[in-house]
């Protein structure tokens, strides 16, 4: 039996990366092994202020949303943080009835969808995750660590993974070794697990990319919660005649967030003056008001995501024993969907019930299956609404209109707005998007003109 199939040898697992998905796996991963050490390369010291970034998080400074599936998967990695949250100043949210949401230039009704959220920035919620994973007894951190690489046994293509080497430390000579019954990659979108395969003899996964050359510019302002009323964020999507969207949403402790996104080679300003410029062109007079008046509480920051990549370790046949990769590691998506938080607190739950299960078959390649069927779903949803604005050939084009359809229905429907919220919240599946009266109300809708945005 393959020592990490064995339960009697699960003695220590290693996570590579202190993100949100090596925080959520370490703390699954503390219920199956004696000895669990999250390595992270950058030092983590307290907590960071808000709009700040590591340089393992480049998008650290950008929207992020809590949405009702992560809730729900995260409270099963770590129970009581939906409140805990919440007493710390996070804004809890139900989407449906308090986001004005604009896509395609048709505005959602807002009517309660059951999408409750956390509302809050990177930085707090991994302090969050890290305070509580810490807790944990079994559970130690190593910051400030840099992986060398893996350390394996066995012959070419056939060698297993036992452990991975780190640096030495400031003052220290030669590096160290830490042996491992399981090494998790969860370095995002950066992992180095395809490498390291290659180094072992064997394939790197397959990809499948959609290119989407997305920027993000954003900013934080002090704002109260209630800048707004009731509503906690506004979310105005790109058109086919106009390739910028922008997100104005609630974070945590009297804090709001501006995160202004565009498409293709269009290029957002840096600057303050033409900051609050390009998002008047494109918030509602409200919404711009409170923002003339708010008080900036960091710089703008810049953030480019050229593609998505899923990577298909379920289609490998051979996979290195006491390996495995997770969260953006296995699949990343458009950000502007908020689907990442969500897939991997998901992977990360899965990756529990797969040790807990007793099979024949590898761990790796029951993870890899389950994962794929969780991911399946957000990689379509994303790709199609990226299809709606940068449509590149027949099924694109054909995807694309069809999502347009979608949303001009949702807007004149709030049965179907619901539908399409909880779908793209991963509250329910994106079948119920195919449902007869769904797509009723879509061949109704007159054709939407075809979008003149290109991913270059």
């Amino acid at each position: 039996m393959r020592r990490s199939e064995d339960p009697a040898a699960r003695d220590h697992a290693v996570v590579l990366g202190a993100g949100i998905a090596g925080l959520c796996t370490a703390a699954v991963l503390t219920r199956h092994f004696t000895r669990v050490t999250l390595v992270e390369r950058d030092r983590i010291k307290g907590r960071r202020a808000v709009g700040s970034a590591r340089r393992g998080v480049p998008q650290s400074p950008h929207i992020h949303t809590v949405l009702a599936h992560a809730v729900r998967q995260m409270e099963q990695v770590f129970p009581g943080l939906t409140d805990q949250c919440l007493a710390n100043g996070a804004v809890s949210a139900e989407l449906g009835s308090q986001s004005r949401i604009t896509y395609h230039g048709h505005t959602l009704p807002q009517r309660s969808a059951g999408i409750d959220a956390i509302m809050a920035s990177r930085p707090f919620l991994e302090a969050e995750l890290r305070e509580r994973a810490l807790r944990l007894t079994a559970l130690s951190l190593r910051d400030g660590a840099e992986v060398t690489g893996l350390v394996t046994d066995g012959t070419r293509g056939e060698a297993a993974v036992r452990g991975v080497g780190l640096y030495p430390r400031r003052g220290q000579a030669g590096g160290e070794v830490l042996e491992a019954d399981l090494v998790v990659d969860a370095m995002g979108r950066g992992a180095r697990s395809g490498a390291w395969m290659e180094q072992m003899g064997y394939r790197r996964a397959p990809e499948e990319r959609t290119r989407i050359n997305v920027t993000y510019a954003s900013r934080h302002f002090a704002l109260p919660p209630d800048a707004l009323g009731a509503d906690r964020a506004v979310m105005i999507g790109a058109t086919a005649s106009r390739p910028r969207g922008m997100v104005f949403a609630a974070q945590e402790n009297g804090t709001w967030v501006v995160s202004l996104h565009s498409y293709g080679n269009d290029r957002l300003p840096e600057d303050g003056q033409g900051f609050l410029e390009c998002a008047a062109a494109i918030a509602p007079p409200d919404v711009m008001s409170e923002l003339r008046r708010a008080e900036p509480l960091d710089p703008i920051a810049v953030y480019r995501f050229p593609c998505g990549v899923r990577r298909r370790y379920d289609r490998l046949k051979h996979f290195p024993d006491g390996l495995l990769a997770i969260g953006d590691a296995l699949c990343s998506v458009n950000p502007v969907y908020g689907a990442g938080i969500s897939l991997a607190a998901r992977e990360a739950v899965l990756l529990g019930e797969c040790l807990a299960a007793k099979g024949a078959e590898p761990l790796a390649r029951r993870f890899f299956a389950s994962a794929h069927d969780a991911t399946h779903a957000a990689w379509w949803l994303s790709k199609i609404g990226d299809y709606s604005l940068m449509p590149n050939g027949l099924s694109p084009r054909l995807l694309g209109s069809a999502f347009r359809r979608l949303m001009a229905a949702a807007a004149n429907d709030p049965k179907t707005a619901s539908a399409l919220l909880r779908s793209l919240s991963f509250v329910d599946s994106p079948l119920e998007l195919a449902r007869p009266r769904v797509l009723r109300q879509m061949l109704h809708q007159p054709t939407p003109p075809r979008p003149r945005t290109k991913a270059k």
